[in-house]
């Protein structure tokens, strides 16, 4: 069974934000978070559906509970596991979500928060990352029998954690502009255009997708309106950047226009956000982009009459003219870059 028909077996998360500030905080760390995963292959992003912030990634899925702290002190595992009155406490819930799985499914849970985790007597403030299953057997001890009377006696605390956020949770706006441009020039290679226009399509989007109340009737669906992935994120920093002009959402246009096997629009899209990471870095791809321009312009009066022969054509000429270290949808993705470049008049 796939990852994706275990995550449908778990209810929504009806309960709702208890406060409209909390629930803005949740969003833009969740925000944040999108610009940590970028180096994976591929992930979406989920926003207020079964968890707070959801994280699904190819093989394996993460949910994440954010809780803010106003005051200096720690925040103790008692609170986390101190049950309410329909006997559940914080950690409880987000357990719940571990256990709906089968146990073949890797499942990461854990609590965000803008203040230190205490358990017993001991403080983990040099911790920011802190696995509950590394912890001394005494103190694993402890945490089980904090959570036995609503869980029941097996408790298994492998990837189950907590997680303390140098982020501003109080006042994350700056914290999340700066994040922004950092991951801009790390994932594009240069700074955004109109830096405040980006910051405020990202943290639109996001709200958008959070405040979205329906039920999704599948799993495409939800991403489509509770969720944000690799690609989504990719094309909306494109539109800030002064490297890659139009010809990315062109690109993008075409694939979605002339290809029809999912696997293969997923797979060109994600080489689309490759090349657009290593174009300003790789000598390779811009000797190859003057080689392709060149062959167009020399060639134009024998070129195919439409741009998917073009494009075949281009490939047969060129393919050997890559390194291993780019697939063959990222050769072919990129002279399809090259061409409607070409086609724009942006090498003359």
């Amino acid at each position: 069974m796939s990852i994706i028909d275990e995550y449908e077996k778990i209810p929504v998360d009806t309960s709702g934000s208890s406060s409209k500030n909390r629930f803005r905080l949740e969003m833009l760390w969740g925000a944040s978070k999108m610009f940590d995963l970028f180096e994976k292959d591929d992930f979406c992003v989920v926003f207020d559906y079964k968890c707070d912030i959801e994280v699904h990634l190819n093989n394996s899925l993460e949910f994440y509970q954010v809780k803010t702290h106003r005051v200096q002190s720690p925040y103790t595992f008692t609170k986390l596991s101190k049950q309410d009155k329909t006997e559940k406490s914080i950690m409880g819930r987000l357990y719940l979500l571990k256990n709906a799985f089968n146990p073949s499914v890797p499942i990461k849970i854990a609590i965000v928060s803008n203040a230190f985790l205490k358990i017993g007597n001991k403080v983990y403030s040099e911790y920011e990352t802190l696995d509950f299953a590394s912890l001394d057997e005494k103190t694993q001890k402890k945490i089980r029998e904090a959570l036995n009377s609503e869980l029941g006696p097996t408790i298994d605390l492998n990837n189950v954690g907590f997680i303390y956020t140098s982020m501003n949770l109080l006042n994350p706006d700056n914290d999340l502009r700066g994040k922004i441009i950092g991951s801009f020039e790390q994932i594009i290679g240069c700074e955004p255009e109109k830096p405040n226009a980006l910051y405020r399509l990202i943290k639109d989007t996001v709200e958008t997708k959070a405040c979205y109340e329906m039920k999704s009737n599948s799993y495409n669906e939800l991403v489509q309106n509770k969720g944000i992935t690799k690609q989504e994120l990719h094309s909306m920093l494109c539109k800030h950047s002064s490297l890659t002009d139009n010809s990315i959402s062109e690109a993008e246009k075409f694939i979605s226009a002339n290809i029809t096997a999912p696997r293969t629009i997923r797979k060109y899209k994600a080489s689309l956000v490759s090349i657009t990471q290593h174009y300003s870095m790789s000598v390779e791809l811009k000797t190859n982009e003057k080689l392709i321009a060149s062959y167009l312009t020399e060639n134009e009066n024998e070129l195919p009459d439409n741009q998917l022969d073009t494009l075949n054509m281009l490939y047969e000429e060129f393919d050997s003219k890559f390194s291993l270290e780019f697939s063959e949808s990222d050769r072919k993705v990129f002279m399809l870059i090259v061409l409607l470049k070409w086609e724009g008049g942006k090498y003359e």
